[in-house]
């Protein structure tokens, strides 16, 4: 408690997650920092912590020209070895009476130690660049390949194997976190499939230069890939997102590591090497090889991370998704025009969710035909939010309303409401026009919860928006979808 009153801390996060990705966001988050920094420096009441994404901080100092200003108010979240392995051992540890040690014995009892004398450890954070999250994925691979073998602990083997389920998972991450500062980035890294681990100055400047006869490289990175023709360019940016690392002689490879503070790219000479980091070598499929010239060689496409609806190229996805959202933008209100907005609401079932829901019907009737359902899909997802839907609420099939107004009514959940039973499941999502959650309607959202054990999202125009958006710049909509379901359990809890 200051002289003046109580101390109060201000924290600021998650403020990306609907964002645009344009200049004009860009500089709304910039001047946030700024005012931040005014008032830290101004007052001793008030403490403001603002929390973001490496990927928005990226673009913040590529933007700002007072950027210096703000760097002696920056602190990374920096995670040791210790530190990593001690949260690992706690989530072990927990469901466990009599616990195990920390600093070593726990991940003992559990992870077997491979005879060669390297530790099982160096094979997970190593791997890992000693990123929480990755740690905690590759973890859950590697216990989950365990209990499908009924080992008694994690066997050196079990490791290996989450090996690959986790590369591909991380390489569909790493396009993801960057979807906003370079839109359709999937499409450049995809283009190392089958290629070597290592790569010369001379085989990077090959690379590019199919880069830049590649049509749909051009047509879908052309806002951010001519910036990057030069190889020394090209490598730091690759360098910059954490995809290689730079290797001289016969010295181990030196990768980017995590945070705002990190170093920069190391100095580049003729025997330099560009060396893909390990994460990313079993989903590109990458050979032990360098890789000098590209000269009689054709890129070719990974299939793992370039998923598409149907039988559609990425040029028909991609026009389809841009007339999405412009009819989505100018779709009048009201009554006249419904079917069109419960056509553009199905569209985006389509194009952003096809991962996840498939089999989708319009104007699903009952077999008594006393009950039309807008949109029916079936919920076939194995990770992620829409395997949370169907675990908890029991949702083989969701059930999507829409209506072309802005303003819900009372009636509007009670016929939602209407559509939860056992047999389709406990889970619908009611789409409309306004922009706005308001408080009321959470109270409707909680009577049904407590009435009949099931939930109603509401997704807004807003909403469907930057649904379309991500799927424009090739990014998951997994973590904006789970932040519209975590907002309405807060609410109604």
């Amino acid at each position: 408690m200051t002289e003046a009153g109580w101390e109060t801390t201000v924290m600021l996060d998650r403020i990306d997650e609907s964002w645009d990705g344009s200049d004009s966001s860009v500089v709304l988050v910039m001047a946030l920092m700024h005012a931040c920094v005014e008032l830290t420096a101004t007052s001793k009441a008030v403490h403001p912590l603002v929390f973001l994404r490496e990927n928005v901080f990226e673009r913040v100092r590529e933007l700002d020209r007072e950027f210096a200003r703000l760097e002696t108010f920056v602190v990374a979240l920096d995670w040791t070895r210790e530190m990593l392995l001690e949260m690992i051992e706690r989530r072990l540890n927990a469901p466990l009476i009599a616990k195990y040690q920390l600093h070593g014995p726990t991940w003992d009892a559990y992870f077997e130690q491979p005879a060669s004398g390297e530790s099982s450890q160096a094979l997970v954070f190593e791997y890992c660049q000693n990123r929480p999250r990755d740690v905690l994925i590759y973890c859950k691979y590697a216990i989950e390949a365990a209990q499908r073998k009924l080992h008694q602990r994690i066997l050196i083997d079990d490791l290996q194997e989450a090996r690959r389920v986790f590369s591909d998972n991380r390489l569909k991450e790493l396009a993801d976190e960057y979807a906003d500062n370079y839109p359709q980035l999937q499409l450049v890294l995809a283009r190392f499939y089958g290629l070597g681990r290592q790569f010369t100055i001379q085989g990077i400047e090959d690379f590019v230069r199919k880069l830049l006869v590649d049509s749909e490289v051009k047509q879908h990175c052309q806002e951010w890939i001519f910036k990057f023709t030069q190889p020394d360019l090209f490598i730091k940016l690759l360098y910059d997102i954490g995809f290689v690392g730079i290797k001289d002689g016969e010295s181990m490879p030196i990768f980017r590591s995590s945070g705002p503070q990190a170093a920069g790219l190391p100095p580049i000479g003729l025997g330099t090497l560009v060396v893909v980091h390990p994460t990313y070598t079993d989903a590109l499929n990458l050979q032990n090889s360098i890789v000098n010239s590209l000269a009689k060689i054709d890129l070719r496409e990974a299939g793992l991370i370039g998923d598409l609806p149907g039988a559609v190229d990425i040029d028909e996805y991609q026009r389809r998704l841009v007339t999405l959202q412009e009819d989505l933008k100018t779709l009048p209100h009201g009554p006249d025009s419904s079917t069109r907005f419960e056509d553009i609401v199905g569209d985006v079932v389509k194009l952003c969710f096809f991962r996840s829901l498939t089999n989708i019907e319009p104007k699903s009737r009952t077999v008594d035909d006393r009950v039309i359902r807008d949109w029916v899909a079936a919920n076939h997802a194995s990770e992620g939010f829409w395997q949370l839907v169907r675990q908890r609420y029991n949702a083989t099939q969701v059930i999507w309303e829409c209506k072309n107004y802005a303003d819900l009514q009372a009636s509007d959940f009670h016929q939602a409401s209407y559509y939860i039973n056992d047999k389709i499941g406990r889970f619908v999502v009611l789409t409309y026009r306004g922009n706005e959650r308001k408080k009321h309607y959470f109270e409707h959202v909680r009577r049904i919860a407590d009435k009949d054990s099931g939930i109603v999202l509401m997704i807004t125009q807003k909403d469907l928006d930057v649904f379309i958006r991500q799927a424009i710049n090739g990014k998951s909509n997994q973590g904006h979808i789970q932040e519209l379901y975590d907002q309405t359990v807060r609410e109604i809890s």
